[in-house]
């Protein structure tokens, strides 16, 4: 008589893969709690670090008037041609009244190797052109998105481009500061001369603006995309920041 063996492979036990389930869980646990936080610390340290650098370029362009900039005679200011620090960022202010007219913050390639353009930079190398060993420069520059000599730069942009609304804070009757809460609107003046004669010299703000900076990201970075878009249409800022000008 022919017996017949049957051969059959010990599996895991109901135990055993509860276990198992429960040791990979608590690997799992020991990670995100070591790891997460620590890889999130950078990412904010990264974030501060580039909010910090934006900030910077926007203020020191603020404070420079470029000689193309540069208003002929000492009370002949207007949008594009400034007397002073002072004009150039009351107009920037006026600016972000849209986003179309505000001012745009980016990165490109500079070719160092060409001619300057009229403000003093460079023009951008094609985002597509590779030129390893060339005379290239990193530069970056804030301006109005309408500017003449840089909105064709947009296109070639290196890495993300930010739009900034301007929007003026002002002090209230009880000495307290409000938003004005109209993105571009100073309050009870239409000029920088207008706005200076009218404020009392002797109160802390006479011979300056305060104003909040709102930085969004500009998407896409395409300023034809901009034209009728209103505010409201952009989303929610990035991050803000409190600024002044000083006359």
């Amino acid at each position: 008589m022919n017996r017949s063996h049957q051969h059959s492979g010990r599996g895991f036990t109901l135990m055993e893969t509860l276990l198992a389930v429960a040791l990979i869980g608590m690997l799992i646990s020991i990670f995100l709690t070591v790891f997460v936080p620590a890889r999130g610390m950078v990412q904010k340290a990264i974030t501060r670090q580039e909010m910090d650098r934006l900030v910077s370029v926007l203020r020191a362009e603020m404070n420079t008037v470029r000689e193309n900039e540069r208003a002929q005679g000492s009370k002949s200011s207007a949008p594009g041609r400034y007397t002073c620090a002072f004009d150039k960022g009351f107009y920037w202010i006026q600016s972000s009244v849209k986003p179309s007219t505000s001012i745009v913050i980016f990165s490109y390639r500079a070719d160092t190797a060409a001619s300057q353009r009229a403000d003093g930079t460079f023009p951008p190398i094609p985002i597509m052109e590779s030129r390893p060993g060339g005379d290239t420069q990193l530069v970056t520059i804030a301006c109005t998105m309408d500017n003449p000599i840089h909105r064709k730069d947009i296109a070639h942009a290196v890495g993300p481009v930010f739009l900034v609304k301007f929007t003026q804070i002002e002090p209230d009757n009880t000495g307290k500061y409000k938003l004005n809460n109209t993105p571009g609107i100073i309050s009870k003046a239409s000029s920088p001369q207008k706005y200076f004669s009218s404020e009392n010299v002797q109160t802390p703000w006479g011979g300056a603006i305060f104003f909040r900076a709102d930085f969004y990201l500009m998407v896409p970075p395409n300023p034809d995309r901009y034209k009728n878009r209103p505010w409201s249409r952009i989303g929610r800022p990035i991050f803000s920041t409190n600024m002044s000008i000083r006359r």
